[in-house]
């Protein structure tokens, strides 16, 4: 080995020419400095008769002592028959191949390879718990390399967190992302499969939430005016009451689909269970409460009515049911769909119109050849008296009276 020849005064020192020089420090380490001032590290050597040239790194971001570290490696590859310049290629391939195998890629590339056959509220479920329960721990592994143990982290974190349904059903995802790796040859196991009879992770008692009492709304719709609650919150909540929506129906409206003047909501069919557009109308509150929340959110007619800053840019799944809840009433949207139909039928408004303002299918078949009508004129006075009825009950007031072009069913 020769003996060193620069110094870092020396690599400081070096001031551009015209052309491109070199300083040797001994061995094949050479730093090349460029008209424009530039430095490199460059590593000269012979490897079966033919000569190669590394590039190490540039000054001063490499300083001379890692430079000289490094080409004593680069050296030892020589020796051993190996190319340096190889070897970092196939590094560099690893690298990209190891990223591309972590399970956070594999999670996006099983998302988007199962897209087109989920319906939207699927995606948004799976995609939610893979961002709350699993990618925060398990991003960033090699998908080859986790085991039960390591998936039984986040899966145990989360049941223990209480939200025990979410971690069953994040096993469930984490098993369907296993076996996609392992069909795209990028994985041996399957831990979520290997998990499924976990005895840590038991399903919870299952607890049916009581659908919202009639005696209940009035302190509901208080209690939500007196909350805390974003205004997106308490329309959707509001909203929900007055029309009757799923709860993903509802959520993820945009400002496209609503007729303010008209009074008229057209749900896309893509939101709809039964994947059929489904027109709803807006009682005289409906509007007045979507008239003062366009102001914060519809600045797009695209925009979502609900607008939220979380990913899917509008309110999450869990947040009407769990608002509810901490307002101390236990129910869900169906529950609110629950109410809707028990009151309206006690006031003996048209059960065809009830059915079509909750967007239900005519099971018989005979029966829904001939039963085209949407009853919207129907509709329209059933759910202004609704929206009537229940901000009565808000002002604990009297109970409006039957619409004057709606009669009554109910027997005599």
């Amino acid at each position: 080995m020769s003996a060193k020849q620069l110094s870092d005064k020396t690599c400081k020192a070096a001031k551009p020419s015209d052309k491109i020089f070199y300083l040797s420090d001994g061995d094949g380490l050479r730093l090349q400095v460029r008209p424009n001032g530039a430095k490199y590290w460059m590593l000269r050597f012979t490897l079966t008769g033919k000569e190669g040239t590394l590039l190490i790194g540039t000054y001063p971001d490499v300083g001379l002592a890692e430079a000289r570290g490094k080409s004593e490696d680069a050296r030892s590859l020589v020796k051993e028959g190996r190319s340096p310049v190889l070897e970092r290629k196939l590094r560099r391939h690893d690298q990209v191949t190891a990223d591309a195998n972590t399970f956070g890629s594999i999670a996006q590339e099983w998302l988007q390879h199962n897209r087109p056959n989920w319906s939207a509220v699927h995606h948004e479920r799976n995609e939610g718990l893979l961002r709350r329960i699993l990618l925060p721990m398990l991003a960033d592994l090699p998908v080859a390399q986790i085991t039960r143990e390591s998936l039984m982290v986040p899966l145990k974190s989360a049941y223990s967190a209480g939200t025990i349904e979410s971690a069953r059903r994040a096993r469930a995802v984490a098993s369907q992302i296993f076996q996609f790796a392992i069909e795209t040859g990028r994985a041996e196991r399957n831990p979520g499969l290997e998990l499924a009879r976990s005895t840590i992770l038991k399903s919870a008692p299952v607890k049916h939430f009581a659908a919202l009492q009639p005696e209940q709304v009035g302190p509901m719709l208080r209690a939500l005016a007196a909350s805390g609650c974003t205004p997106q919150v308490k329309a959707a909540i509001e909203l929900m009451m007055m029309t009757g929506l799923r709860d993903y129906s509802l959520r993820a409206a945009k400002w496209s689909e609503i007729d303010l003047e008209a009074g008229r909501w057209v749900v896309p069919s893509e939101r709809m269970k039964h994947k059929k557009d489904h027109a709803v109308p807006l009682p005289a509150q409906a509007v007045e409460i979507l008239t003062e929340l366009k102001k914060l959110t519809g600045r797009k007619a695209d925009g979502f009515v609900f607008a939220s800053s979380g990913t899917a840019g509008f309110l999450a799944e869990n947040t009407l049911r769990l608002t509810l809840h901490r307002l101390g009433f236990p129910v869900t949207a169906h529950g609110f769909r629950s109410m809707l139909t028990d009151r309206l039928n006690e006031q003996g408004f048209n059960p065809d119109a009830i059915e079509r303002q909750l967007a239900h299918v005519e099971r018989n078949k005979v029966r829904a050849a001939y039963l085209r009508s949407d009853f919207m004129e129907h509709r329209v006075a059933m759910m202004a008296w609704l929206a009537d009825w229940a901000f009565a009950q808000r002002d604990e007031a009297d109970a409006p009276p039957m619409p004057g072009n709606v009669v009554s069913l109910r027997a005599a």
